[in-house]
């Protein structure tokens, strides 16, 4: 799925959770953030968790109006939206809970930083015709 099909997905998703219908869902979508941010990390019990709400949440979807007679495309872009907004919110709590994770993440960071200052897309055989300036700048961390 390209970036725009997901910017969409999260629009549409955004705009049904608008409605006035949605707001079972609201509130269960911002019980579900506020009880997981208020739980200590446990990486194994928090993935479960997240998979069980989004597995509810797919099930809850079907069954309400606001997505009747939607097809298996929108419902999965409505999945999508759903986990874009959910994990958005809990980024900081699920990415960089761990000190450990945070600590290995920067250095890895940092090694790829270094590497990136000498390696070209010439050095990995990429032919002219697939270089692409923006991409690589946006890599390396530079602005466009």
């Amino acid at each position: 799925m390209e970036n725009t099909d997901v910017f969409l997905g999260l629009q549409d998703f955004l705009e049904r959770m608008r409605q006035p219908s949605a707001a079972d869902f609201v509130k269960s979508i911002n019980s579900f953030i506020v009880s997981f941010s208020n739980n200590a990390p446990d990486p194994e019990r928090d993935s479960a968790a997240v998979q069980d709400f989004f597995a509810r949440m797919e099930i809850d979807f079907r069954a309400h109006p606001l997505w009747a007679g939607c097809s298996e495309e929108e419902l999965d872009s409505a999945g999508e939206g759903l986990e874009k907004y959910v994990m958005t919110k809990l980024f900081p709590r699920v990415f960089a809970s761990l000190p450990d994770d945070v600590k290995l993440d920067e250095q890895l960071y940092e090694k790829m930083a270094l590497v990136q200052q000498f390696i070209r897309p010439e050095n990995l055989d990429i032919k002219p015709t697939f270089q692409n300036e923006t991409s690589w700048l946006v890599s390396r961390g530079l602005p466009i």
